[in-house]
């Protein structure tokens, strides 16, 4: 209830004359936002949208200030009430060819409905009538731009090199059940195809990625595309997340999640049609993935397969699907400059004494930044994607390029890697101001998975960070490796897809040509633990004899099988036991969820549950480029003797406790300790799914 003083103060405002009121007074935008900005309106309650309206709302006023300055005779341009016809008709209310604003838009409920609110609102009749009017204009102003925006929309993608295949494409996919398509950077594959296929009757189509930015901001771009960016025709499903629903017909997906809804509904009876995109990143769910799906449709005879490719050993995806057709799209790719700037040895990364990398250098890159303000003027467009092995060389260069564009003024400078949140990843889609240009310093994610409008510089430093496998040892590490010249071409090719763009390379031309021509498959270079296990689980038969696209090493498989008998999840005929069942419905490492299994069998699933969680997502302690003592210091106390796993479990719980006791505060408790929150956030999701 709301106190007396309360109430008094509101039929002030309520009882105000029209000479009184005050329209930069925060309690009378108060009130009209009470009117008509509620939560089930076109401009709902708290949105970005109520924040536009009165930005624009001030322009408005200013606006008519100067126009009644200019006009010295009143009731000069008056227009006559319209006509029964003109009503019945919903034609225009009124129409002012001199300030070429048309009200055309308002519809007769949107009208009953602003004129509806007026009854008892205590608000001024004239000043209700003059807020009617901006109303009306800003929503005319906004249909205008979303108009203009879809115009334009429609013109790059009738430009796009896909649209020229489209009718190929579907003839194609009619004729045949599996179809490869091979597009060069730029050419429009992963928006346009699976719309072109909804259009032609394909009603459920789902579409795989190797990451879930790529799932997110496909999903964001297709159904801004094809007018559904605030329904559900067009979803995305990503681990923790999803906009799926009954009414989606477009899913994009990650790999896994698709391999989990195999393990329930072996025919995958829920779809029409699949898209397999980026096949030529060769990731282990990928490669799996191909070989189910081949297995998979002869029983689905009604099932189509398109493969979506980068133009890499195409051969290898058509011969694998018994000579499958191959549509060759070329990309749009302007012409692009090679630019070789090797970094001198006296520069390169030292050795240090225990023999591990010392941190980055970042003078090569702060190079590549002076030379393009030097070479090129502030007025043409073009932002800088430079690519990076991992998380700390970004962290290194982010520091120095940051500091140099705080001294410029003219760059912003953006991180890009897969333990960013979504809204920070989001970041780098942003247009700058005129006469900056962005610095994105990216993983490989941006090689493929993401495509950046408005890069026209490319800076590739020839590194990536791969998993490797001993199986000898069981060791799995995490190391740094030159790319293929097919990486190398991958990444060039993002300068050059608005216009003539520069590659720069941190490396000679004799070392590009000493690269290996292909990626090596994720499947021959890693623990293949979990992918037996889930062979096992779906009936597949012996992992000795399965169809892969390239097998694996014999060792490895050894390897996985032998672990699995260890473990218990197979029994000495190869036969998944019932733990090694259960383990196998987990979408977690199988120690993991044999911790999970014995942790509940002995009465410890809460402290199991949190620390299976924690484990299985990426760690919250966030690795500055310079190390906060205070942060250590804040953190002791949660630090546990006994390893990382019980330390995890007591941030946790403490975290838990702060969220429940301070509201609001825990985002700053975490930014004291040097966590990131959003990884607790994901454990919790991850928690409550177990």
């Amino acid at each position: 209830m709301p106190s007396e003083k309360e109430s008094r103060s509101r039929r002030r405002e309520r009882d105000l004359s029209p000479s009184q009121w005050d329209w930069d007074c925060p309690a009378t935008r108060r009130r009209l936002e009470e009117l008509y900005f509620r939560e089930q309106d076109y401009i709902a309650a708290g949105s970005e949208d109520v924040c536009n309206f009165w930005a624009f709302f001030e322009r408005l006023r200013r606006f008519q200030s100067r126009r009644t300055e200019r006009e010295p005779t009143p009731g000069r341009h008056h227009q006559a009430e319209p006509s029964a016809a003109a009503r019945r008709l919903d034609l225009p209310r009124r129409y002012d060819p001199r300030y070429r604003i048309n009200l055309s838009v308002l519809s007769a409920d949107v009208e009953g409905t602003i004129r509806g609110r007026r009854g008892n609102s205590g608000v001024p009749q004239e000043r209700l009538s003059e807020f009617r009017t901006a109303l009306l204009h800003y929503l005319d102003f906004t249909q205008k731009q979303s108009f203009a925006k879809l115009a334009k929309l429609q013109r790059e993608r009738a430009a796009l090199p896909i649209s020229q295949y489209r009718d190929r494409l579907l003839r194609a996919v009619a004729q045949n059940q599996v179809v490869v398509i091979a597009g060069d950077t730029g050419c429009g594959k992963s928006t346009q195809v699976p719309q072109f296929l909804l259009a032609a009757g394909y009603s459920h189509v789902a579409c795989t990625q190797p990451r879930r930015i790529a799932c997110i901001s496909l999903a964001k771009r297709v159904g801004f595309e094809s007018l559904h960016q605030y329904g559900n025709q067009v979803g995305y499903q990503i681990r923790f997340e999803s906009t799926r629903s009954p009414a989606t017909k477009i899913v994009f997906l990650t790999e896994g999640l698709l391999l989990r809804q195999v393990q329930r509904e072996p025919t995958l009876p829920g779809y029409h049609i699949l898209i397999a995109d980026e096949v030529h990143e060769r990731h282990l769910h990928s490669d799996f993935l191909l070989g189910v799906l081949r297995r998979l449709l002869p029983a689905r005879p009604d099932l189509k397969l398109v493969l979506m490719s980068a133009t890499i050993n195409i051969s290898l995806f058509s011969g694998y699907f018994g000579g499958a057709p191959v549509l060759q799209v070329p990309g749009r790719i302007f012409p692009i400059s090679v630019i070789y700037q090797p970094i001198p040895k006296e520069e390169a990364s030292a050795v240090g004494k225990l023999g591990k990398s010392e941190r980055l250098d970042p003078l090569p890159y702060l190079r590549v930044l002076q030379a393009i303000d030097h070479k090129y003027p502030p007025e043409e467009r073009g932002d800088l994607l430079v690519f990076l092995s991992g998380v700390a060389e970004i962290g290194a260069v982010l520091e120095a390029a940051q500091a140099y564009a705080a001294r410029t003024q003219r760059w912003i400078v953006l991180p890009l890697h897969s333990t960013l949140s979504v809204a920070e990843q989001d970041k780098v889609f942003d247009v700058p101001p005129p006469g900056v240009r962005k610095c994105i310093l990216s993983t490989n994610i941006a090689e493929t998975s993401v495509t950046i409008d408005g890069v026209r510089f490319v800076l590739d430093s020839g590194k990536v960070k791969e998993m490797s496998y001993d199986p000898q040892g069981k060791l799995q590490r995490l190391q740094e490796f030159w790319i293929s010249r097919a990486s190398a071409e991958q990444r060039k090719g993002r300068a050059g897809r608005t216009g003539p763009g520069v590659c720069y390379r941190l490396y000679a031309e004799s070392d590009y040509d000493a690269f290996s021509p292909y990626p090596v498959p994720e499947i021959q270079r890693v623990a293949l633990d979990a992918l037996v296990l889930q062979l096992k689980s779906m009936g597949l038969g012996d992992p000795r004899t399965f169809p892969f696209l390239e097998p694996p090493p014999a060792s490895s498989l050894e390897t996985a099988v032998r672990y699995l008998r260890d473990q218990g999840a197979l029994d000495e005929a190869e036969d998944l036991t019932p733990i090694g069942n259960l383990l196998a419905q987990l979408p977690v490492d199988v120690v993991v969820g044999k911790m999970l299994v014995l942790g509940t069998l002995f009465g410890l699933a809460e402290p199991t549950l949190t620390v299976a969680a924690a484990l299985s997502v990426q760690s919250p302690f966030l690795r500055p480029v310079h190390p906060n003592p205070d942060c250590a210091t804040a953190r002791r106390p949660l630090e546990s003797p006994h390893g990382d796993p019980l330390t995890l479990l007591n941030i946790f719980n403490e975290w838990v406790q702060v969220k429940s006791e301070r509201s609001g505060s825990s985002r700053k408790w975490c930014r004291r300790r040097g966590l990131g929150e959003h990884r607790l956030y994901e454990a919790a999701n991850l928690r409550r799914q177990f």
